[in-house]
């Protein structure tokens, strides 16, 4: 491989962008939101998935920026990507530009990282997982 020695550094670059992401996408559930019970309401879904998706993505993405148990994290969170995919194409109709791009690449970066492990620069490293 050219660039193995970089391993632990794609690992640490993917963990903050995915990370960074998840957090950014679930700190606003983490709040009472009436636009968003409205929503989930109107897609005929409860809207306890609400803060729940808001626990999975925000401390998902805290545990993925610091590398805490990052393949095991990292596997979740693209199941959890799967199954917002999923919702997005059965129940909003959406299509792949101008909406599915940032699930899908979520999904696929977090199937890379479920693989690379966390790396030298992580949490897992310094206890020895």
């Amino acid at each position: 491989m050219l660039f193995a020695q970089f391993v632990d550094l794609a690992s640490i670059i993917l963990r903050l962008a995915i990370g960074s992401a998840f957090m950014i996408h679930g700190y606003p559930k983490l709040k009472q939101n009436e636009q968003g019970k409205g929503w989930m309401k109107s897609m005929r879904m409860p809207t306890a998935l609400i803060p729940f998706a808001g626990v999975v993505e925000f401390f998902g993405g805290l545990a993925l920026i610091l590398g805490i148990l990052t393949p095991i994290i990292a596997f979740l969170s693209a199941l959890w990507m799967l199954s917002t995919t999923w919702l997005s194409v059965t129940k909003i109709k959406k299509k792949y530009a101008g909406g599915l791009e940032i699930d899908i690449t979520l999904l696929l970066a977090s199937l890379a990282l479920t693989f690379l492990g966390g790396g030298t620069f992580s949490i897992d490293h310094l206890i020895g997982l």
